[in-house]
């Protein structure tokens, strides 16, 4: 009865487990999703349009009919003041993500409005560069459209591995000081044929616009279009934690085999850890080099103390045996029953409840 009694505390506690496990797969962002929503924030910068460009002022045509030698008539003053265009991107295509540089490649469709003229957008990319020649698509005086393919970096946080996500971003900034982008998120779309094979894209941009000076003192407005990708998560959690839970289950099958068979106890606790290890390099082996853990390494990092825990109750038990010390080989095999359990408790909660 008692052995059944610490079977069924074993499996009520890696059942909690599982449960801390899963909340953190199902909310949004994590460490690496908090970074990227500050990287893009939704809203608009709040530092005030720019005042809106006085309208031309034709110059009052002369009346001197009788001089003849008088100068021609004055043409309509150029505006020269601030100008807003109005910025719209229709992702088309998305493809070549490379996680360890964070390089993708994106085609688009790239749209101005003015408000005046001259409508003459010198644009460049803040982080990367235009693939051969932009197709123009449509050249009207207050309109222009263009095709434009591109190679860009974006930002990418492996912290949360395997339920990370990153933001793939393209930044707009135009030469001419005196432009001022804004966002036309009506405009602006990403459509439903994108895809990105091994990742879930959010159906909209996230925008944001800010400006940047220059080393010059010149001070430019940027336009930022995020498209933010993450791991499915149902996907991650199969693929990265159950086989791992799965071992685990199978570990603590063990932990009902009497003091008299502490020695297959101790065989199948170590060939478990073995197994472990294989697993967690084969997990993180399509990973480039980090300076960091991945939530996926301190959780494989918590599996280890349990199977550490195991073994060692279990080689005491072996050599209480040996020296035919009954009564401390039961006092440490009815320890183990609840030590090894509530360690894995502790250890997968901190884990993914990010206390460590």
């Amino acid at each position: 009865m008692q052995r059944i009694f610490h079977l069924f505390f074993f499996f009520f506690s890696c059942l909690f487990a599982l449960t801390a496990i899963a909340l953190p797969a199902r909310a949004e962002g994590g460490r690496a999703g908090k970074a990227h929503a500050a990287a893009v924030a939704t809203a608009h910068d709040d530092d005030g349009k720019d005042p809106k460009p006085a309208p031309a002022v034709a110059a009052a045509p002369s009346h001197d009919d009788a001089d003849a030698d008088a100068k021609d008539d004055e043409k309509p003053e150029v505006q020269t003041g601030p100008q807003t265009m109005k910025v719209g991107i229709k992702l088309e295509k998305l493809n070549k993500f490379e996680v360890g540089p964070g390089t993708f490649a994106a085609e688009f469709y790239l749209t101005f409005r003015c408000a005046h003229e001259p409508c003459k957008p010198d644009f460049e990319l803040t982080n990367g560069k235009v693939s051969g020649k932009p197709d123009k698509v449509v050249d009207e005086k207050l309109l222009k459209e263009l095709r434009i393919k591109a190679d860009l970096e974006g930002l990418v946080d492996l912290a949360e591995f395997p339920f990370d996500k990153h933001l793939l971003y393209i930044g707009l900034v135009d030469k001419n000081e005196n432009v001022r982008y804004e966002i036309d998120e009506a405009e602006s779309t990403i459509e439903e044929t994108v895809k990105l094979a091994g990742w879930a894209i959010a159906p909209h941009f996230a925008v944001h616009t800010e400006k940047q000076k220059l080393a010059d003192g010149r001070e430019l407005s940027e336009a930022q279009l995020g498209i933010s990708i993450g791991r499915p998560q149902v996907s991650a959690f199969f693929k990265s934690l159950v086989p791992v839970i799965f071992m685990v289950f199978v570990a603590g099958f063990t932990l009902i085999l009497k003091p008299k068979s502490a020695a297959g106890r101790l065989s199948a606790a170590t060939g478990g850890l073995m197994s472990v290890v294989m697993f967690h390099l084969s997990s993180t082996s399509s990973l480039p080099p980090m300076g960091y853990l991945t939530r996926l390494d301190k959780f494989m990092l918590a599996t280890y103390v349990v199977y550490l825990v195991n073994i060692a109750f279990s080689v005491a038990m072996v050599r209480f045996e040996e020296k035919k010390k009954e009564k401390w080989s039961e006092m440490a095999y009815l320890v183990a029953a609840g030590a090894v359990p509530g360690v894995a408790l502790v250890a997968w909660v901190a884990v993914f409840m990010k206390l460590v």
